[in-house]
């Protein structure tokens, strides 16, 4: 059977399309045609397998079949929320084409034409707003919790698509190997490795891809005095440091660099590639790449001119 991926679902309407993995070609998805299993709703990023035939207007699919890893088999057995792999939301700057191809198709639906659709396919984009306006399930028991989508969880979603090794660092100094698998609002199932572990968010200072692991170590350097005060992880968000978003934004758009001082001591100088409620991602003077999580952060300050 072809496998893919769901591109666009619209689970009030009941309709979507798959992106094939052997073909360019969209496929268009009615939930009529969606097996029943464990998987409750279809996401965007979901793998499923499928049979296609030929509609009057494009490919249709039939008899589909979500595929979920074991780890997605046991938090669904264990009442949680997942977020499958290759989620993304909408694309930003094609979500009023799918929502005109809304109304195209619920009126055709209506007239029970299910077979009958075709569209143009989008061309796919890079996210290019802090949120793209979907909501992030949670994975609290049975309970579903949501908030928007940042940039910070758009980055982590497309480590978990492309299966990227990284480094975390976390309190005590720790540097941890690892592949993402999973992502909740509150923490990250990772494989780190071989052994599958569950990494919080609150104990992870900042992150960067493997191949950038050289060239921030050879910039890394430490506030003595604040590495010395052997600061632990905030309790709440409350105690943490607060800095003006607005002040990053700005420093972003001037193209200014910021310095940033970590809890644990640890400091960083670069420009602003982008900026989330939770996260700040940096080009530090070598190229190299940063997300530093602000509950770590104890200082921070706006650099002018060259670094």
């Amino acid at each position: 059977m072809p496998t893919g991926r769901i591109k666009y679902y619209n689970p009030d309407k009941g309709f979507g399309f798959i992106a094939q993995d052997s073909s360019d070609e969209d496929v268009f998805l009615h939930s009529s045609a969606i097996k029943q299993a464990d998987y409750e709703e279809l996401r965007v990023g979901q793998r499923v397998k499928f049979n296609i035939v030929e509609g009057d207007k494009g490919l249709v699919a039939k008899n589909v079949e979500v595929l979920l890893t074991p780890t997605e088999r046991r938090w669904l057995r264990q009442g949680k929320t997942i977020i499958p792999r290759g989620y993304s939301g909408f694309p930003s700057q094609n979500q009023d084409q799918f929502l005109e191809r809304d109304t195209e198709f619920s009126k055709d639906i209506d007239r029970d034409n299910i077979d009958n659709y075709t569209y143009d396919s989008p061309d796919d984009s890079k996210d290019s707003s802090e949120s793209s306006g979907r909501t992030l399930p949670g994975s609290v028991g049975k309970e579903q919790s949501s908030r928007q989508l940042s940039f910070g969880d758009l980055y982590i979603l497309k480590q978990i698509n492309f299966e990227t090794p990284m480094f975390f660092s976390l309190f005590n100094n720790q540097q941890l190997p690892a592949i993402v698998l999973q992502m909740t609002l509150s923490g990250l199932t990772v494989n780190s490795n071989g052994k599958e572990m569950v990494i919080p968010k609150k104990d992870i200072k900042y992150c960067y891809k493997d191949v950038d692991a050289e060239n921030v170590h050879t910039l890394l350097v430490y506030n003595e005095e604040i590495k010395s005060q052997e600061l632990k992880p905030i309790d709440s968000t409350e105690d943490s440091y607060i800095i003006d978003s607005e002040l990053i934004r700005q420093a972003r758009k001037d193209g200014n660099s910021i310095e940033v001082t970590l809890r644990e001591g640890e400091i960083f100088l670069g420009t602003v590639d982008w900026i989330s409620p939770y996260e700040i991602k940096m080009v530090l003077k070598n190229g190299s790449k940063v997300v530093v999580f602000r509950h770590a952060i104890c200082a921070f300050s706006l650099v002018t001119g060259e670094m």
